[in-house]
């Protein structure tokens, strides 16, 4: 889930000078850095007219679930909007949710409103309070339901049209799993209880049709088993392997890339995203990672994931263990009990990488090899747009050591029996549509079962 900043932080970094873009330029996208993440004008900048006659480039609609501890991240987010706002060419649409218990004495200025609110970013010149005009109120709302969602999705597209679209799922997230049982997925509801189901993300995007960019500010989404639900009705998933710290995406950096060059298509904004994520993370010393995908290749990862997985299911043992233990996972998902408390989450290419430099030479190593490295390249070249990693992660890994998305790998516990592995799911695993193109799941029985303890004996 995201890791939550104390509120004084966020007027620190609101009050920071602008981080100045610089290293090595997105080339393979026809950007430079420095021009493509560069934070906009100061707030105080005359607003540029919201067109309303036609089509614009894009809408960018931000699914703010503040009813929970991240409240103050959410207000403080729609501000760094505040300090773009929408052009004449690029609308910002937002709603947010909250509920009573949230706010905290004087830490903003936007009073005590409950429910939700969608709203027009609009450009203004004060950063501590949002003055964006408001659309829309509802007094009650579950923000965890997935046909909110699509609700806010199909009022965005009908009332500021445009020729593409960037949805941004704002909220705590679990990946597709926590070891809790009771929350697996994005934008859980602390009034109601309600969250969106992992699934019920790809049901957003067939009811709410197709986006350009889908995004999630949250943390632990960008795995096989989340993108592998969405793929069919997008063209770039951006998210993180790991945690997302709570201040989230630097809101005024990307978008107000947007608005300078709003003819990006939607691979350059996915990369804009990850590279702006970058930047501020670095500027802050924070760890970090962020990826963006093609959706277009996700069939193809997962028939190398599968065919990978064929050949390496006959290896050595010893091999795959090495490999498990080895590869960088991200940070745990389960509660302070230390019993539980552990990551099921490493990085795909790394770990295929790692199986086959552990094995003893040989033709069945070979094979394991050649597939290992045809995953790799594929990750590398096809699958994934544009990564960027600040810092290390907990368990003291180069957050670098990141290749763009997470998979499913039980960790070496043995004290957590196969059984208990199984009643994680809301659903079994094998419900996952990457489960059913990749086969996943039996090599993931199988290298648990034989590479951490071999099978008791039967009982006399």
């Amino acid at each position: 889930m995201k890791k939550f900043l104390v509120p004084a932080l966020l007027a620190v970094i609101a009050a920071s000078p602008a981080l100045a873009g610089s290293g090595d330029a997105l080339s393979s996208l026809g950007l430079s850095k420095s021009a493509a993440v560069a934070v906009p004008a100061a707030a105080g900048s005359a607003a540029l007219p919201v067109e309303r006659s036609g089509p614009k480039e894009w809408t960018v609609m931000v699914f703010i679930n503040g009813k929970n501890d991240l409240e103050l991240a959410g207000l403080y987010n729609v501000n760094q909007m505040e300090q773009v706002g929408s052009s004449g060419k690029v609308n910002i649409v937002v709603e947010m949710g909250r509920m009573n218990g949230q706010a905290q004495g004087d830490a903003h200025q936007d009073g005590d409103w409950t429910g939700s609110r969608r709203m027009l970013i609009k450009k203004d010149k004060d950063e501590e309070k949002i003055t964006s005009p408001v659309l829309m109120k509802t007094e009650k709302v579950d923000m965890g339901d997935y046909k909110r969602a699509v609700d806010f999705v199909k009022w965005s597209k009908e009332n500021f049209p445009a020729k593409h679209y960037m949805l941004i799922i704002w909220n705590h997230g679990s990946g597709f799993m926590d070891p809790r049982k009771e929350q697996k997925g994005i934008s859980f509801d602390d009034e109601t209880g309600n969250y969106i189901r992992t699934p019920q993300i790809g049901q957003i995007l067939r009811e709410a049709g197709k986006v350009d960019v889908l995004a999630f500010d949250a943390c632990l989404m960008q795995s096989a088993e989340v993108d592998y639900e969405v793929k069919d009705n997008v063209d770039v998933i951006v998210g993180s392997e790991e945690t997302v710290p709570a201040l989230g995406y630097p809101y005024s950096m990307f978008l107000g890339a947007l608005v300078k060059k709003p003819d990006l298509n939607a691979e350059q904004l996915g990369a804009i995203t990850v590279e702006a994520y970058k930047m501020f993370y670095d500027k802050l010393g924070k760890p970090s990672q962020l990826s963006a995908v093609r959706a277009s290749k996700l069939e193809g990862f997962a028939q190398r994931m599968k065919d990978f997985s064929a050949l390496a299911k006959d290896a050595d043992a010893a091999a795959l263990k090495a490999a498990r233990d080895g590869v960088i996972r991200y940070d745990a998902v389960g509660p302070s009990d230390a019993k539980m408390t552990i990551s099921f989450y490493g990085d795909a290419a790394q770990f295929a990488k790692l199986a086959a430099d552990n094995l003893k030479d040989g033709d069945k190593a070979a094979a394991v090899k050649q597939k290992a490295e045809e995953l790799g390249a594929f990750i590398d070249g096809e699958l994934v747009i544009h990564k960027g990693a600040t810092g290390k992660n907990r368990a003291g890994h180069e957050m670098s050591e990141s290749r763009g998305i997470s998979v499913y790998l039980p960790p070496a516990e043995a004290r957590i029996p196969q059984a208990k592995l199984e009643g994680i799911f809301e659903a079994p695993y094998t419900d996952f549509v990457f489960d059913k193109a990749s086969g996943w799941h039996d090599f993931v029985t199988l290298l648990y079962a034989s590479a951490v303890a071999p099978a008791p004996a039967p009982a006399r």
